[in-house]
């Protein structure tokens, strides 16, 4: 006997238990997915509403506690005196739970970079999609003032900074515009912050765990550990939610969000401190369920991410606590929805060079094709596909859908052949992308370069650069286009066989061709082994 479904309407919770017996006593609690991290499998969240209301083969709470919305708890079901196995959350929601239901966005072309202050560039470029980040930090505040937005949620009144959302809002202005999807990234990132340290919010939203390395950027995980830090986060996830993936909202310009940044390199831009992948994952899985619920509340339609960087079957470097390899925070992944229920997660990947200073993927050699490969770079970018075709993987039958939403070709101001590298290999990408359906979104970092001293100097940019635009560092004032720019102009149109032409022979027949007809491994793998 086990629970098989957890279903939502706007009223109520109902709990599935197709083997339940009519006469039996059947007690169910559904509690904060508080997570303590150093035990696995341990929830120690308030329990926030008790039952004993039960149909044939049910369990029914109803769909508020007070204010508190049951669809971010996680529910345990005694039967006779013993907590029974299943489904912990919410796995369905009826049609009438979402505030709107419309069509996923139309990506027309799936190559685009991160916002940009020249939306002219949006139609030169011939963009397609977008994307942003948005920081916790930057936006929400525990000492309210005159110029915050008010947004309730749960029944309690929480504060976003206003100079920082009409900086947001006009950063996703150009998509609205024009109808192009703007992928949001959620962040917390302590050291990037328009106002002055904010010692009061950073002891809320910041992970206890978290440890502050000299390259961390101050990027830590969300805080699930305490009921505070829950209900910021959440409150986080319902404002970007509410704003900008609702049909119904002026703002409306998304339906995918990536959770943390490159998660599996937790010690850099995603820190819990010393930390097992086992229990980090634990975390996280319950981070990401979360943000999956809260944006069905408004686009039936929306989807989450796991973000990860080009690091599959080894790490950035070696300690388990700190950093894990790609395969492995997904065997945890799959293992915990298996567990808990399974939901609508897509991966984020990003598919850098091996060097992220050498834009000639192509000669890439850690890249390979193959279940041990130490990187799934642009060389060898239909690992991908055929990951999510796993049938580990795959959701209710259908397979998982990848966006790429961080690479780019790094210019070397010392090196008169390095546009061309960077055009040419953009080309041979996006030819690999036409094999590769279940990779929809392909955006390019940067829009312009860096300035230099940022990002530790890589020129990852379509422009050269010419300072930042504003004080928040989120706008660059862009410089000359490069190579890569007509080269992104020209796909889809009658002058790309002249660039495909070009790319091949400048790259090498030989190599070019074999890149476009790889030998795939074997479907069948033991994603078990692949766990740290």
């Amino acid at each position: 006997m086990k629970v098989t479904q957890i279903i939502a309407t706007p009223t109520q919770i109902e709990i599935v238990i197709p083997e339940l017996p009519i006469l039996t006593h059947v007690y169910a609690q559904a509690r904060l997915p508080l997570v303590t991290g150093d035990a696995r499998r341990k929830h120690h969240g308030k329990i926030v509403q008790v039952t004993d209301k039960k149909r044939k083969h049910s369990v029914i709470f109803d769909r508020y506690a007070g204010d508190v919305d049951l669809l971010l708890c996680r529910f345990e079901v005694d039967v006779n005196g013993k907590c029974i196995d299943g489904v912990r959350y919410v796995t369905d929601m009826s049609e009438d739970c979402s505030a709107s239901a419309p069509a996923p966005f139309e990506v027309t072309r799936p190559v685009g970079t991160w916002v940009t202050s020249i939306p002219e560039d949006i139609d030169y470029l011939g963009t397609g999609c977008m994307m942003t980040e948005i920081n916790s930090p930057w936006i929400q505040t525990v000492t309210p003032g005159e110029n915050d937005i008010l947004h309730v949620f749960c029944g309690k009144t929480y504060y976003f900074d206003k100079t920082c959302m009409d900086l947001y809002d006009r950063l996703m202005q150009p998509c609205i515009d024009r109808g192009i999807p703007c992928l949001i990234r959620a962040i917390n990132r302590f050291s990037y912050r328009l106002k002055g340290s904010d010692d009061a919010l950073t002891k809320i939203i910041g992970h206890p765990g978290y440890e502050a390395t000299g390259f961390s950027e101050q990027m830590s995980a969300f805080n699930l550990r305490t009921e505070e830090g829950f209900w910021m986060y959440c409150a986080f996830i319902d404002f970007m939610c509410a704003r900008y993936m609702d049909k119904a909202s002026p703002l409306y310009c998304s339906d995918v969000m990536d959770i943390g940044n490159e998660i599996n390199a937790q010690d850099v831009w995603h820190n819990m401190g010393a930390i097992s992948c086992a229990d980090f994952m634990e975390e996280y899985t319950v981070s990401l369920r979360l943000a999956h619920l809260i944006a069905r509340k408004y686009n039936a339609n929306s989807r989450v991410n796991i973000s990860l960087d080009h690091y599959f079957a080894t790490a950035l470097k070696d300690d388990a606590q700190h950093m894990y390899h790609g395969r492995s925070v997904l065997a945890y992944l799959a293992e915990y929805c298996k567990r808990d229920g399974d939901f609508d997660w897509g991966i984020a990947a990003h598919p850098y060079p091996e060097n992220l200073t050498k834009p000639d993927f192509y000669n890439d050699t850690t890249a390979t094709y193959d279940w041990n490969t130490p990187r799934i770079t642009m060389k060898n970018l239909e690992m991908l596909q055929a990951l999510v075709e796993l049938p580990e993987f795959l959701y209710r039958g259908k397979v998982r859908t990848v966006v790429c939403d961080e690479q780019g070709f790094h210019t070397d101001y010392n090196d008169p052949e390095s546009e061309n590298k960077g055009a040419y290999a953009f080309v041979l990408l996006m030819e690999k992308l036409r094999k590769c359906p279940n990779i929809t979104w392909f955006l390019i970092n940067r829009y312009a370069d860096m300035p230099l001293g940022d990002e530790s100097e890589l020129h990852l940019g379509l422009r050269y650069e010419k300072g930042y635009a504003d004080d928040m560092h989120l706008l660059i004032n862009p410089g000359e286009y490069k190579k890569i720019c007509y080269a992104m102009r020209a796909w889809g149109t009658d002058e790309w066989q002249k660039w495909v032409d070009e790319a091949r022979a400048y790259i090498g027949a030989e190599l070019y061709d074999s890149l476009l007809a790889p030998t795939m491994p074997d479907a069948e793998v033991n994603i078990e082994s692949w766990k740290q």
